[in-house]
């Protein structure tokens, strides 16, 4: 009778933690942002401190199709870009306050290095995706982001 008791008690821990492990809540900083511009879904990584903006993708070895970085600023501002240790070209897009697309650097390759990209009209919100993106999925000046 005492085996049977800890037998019993043992499946219960044992069911009992799958079952806390299978319902546990997830943890909102690994799951990816989403930026939609023209219908589409971007999976971005968010760079939203003084750390993570000046990191950026450098050192990064690829963006994959509708993955990018969504960089965020405290204040609209003409806000530049550079390519240091970057390791694949990119486009950057630059989005006002109110969410429009105000600029976009087409294309632009790490080997422009030490150049620095700058908007014509200030931004907030800065978009990196991968060169060719742009064209691809038709985001222009005037394109509305979500």
């Amino acid at each position: 009778m005492k085996n049977f008791f800890f037998l019993l008690l043992g499946l219960l821990v044992i069911f009992g933690s799958v079952y806390l492990l299978w319902n546990r809540p997830v943890n909102m900083d690994k799951v990816g942002e989403v930026v939609k511009i023209n219908d589409i879904s971007f999976q971005v990584e968010l760079a939203d401190t003084a750390e993570t903006r000046q990191q950026g993708l450098s050192g990064k070895p690829s963006l994959g199709d509708k993955e990018g970085m969504f960089f965020i600023f405290n204040t609209s501002d003409t806000h530049g870009f550079w390519m240091k240790d970057m390791k694949f070209a990119i486009d950057i897009i630059w989005i006002s306050e109110n969410g429009q697309v105000v600029h976009v650097e087409r294309a632009v390759e790490p080997e422009t290095y030490p150049n620095v990209f700058y908007p014509s009209v200030p931004a907030k919100y800065v978009l990196e995706l991968a060169s060719g993106s742009a064209n691809k999925y038709r985001i222009d000046i005037g394109a509305v982001v979500q």
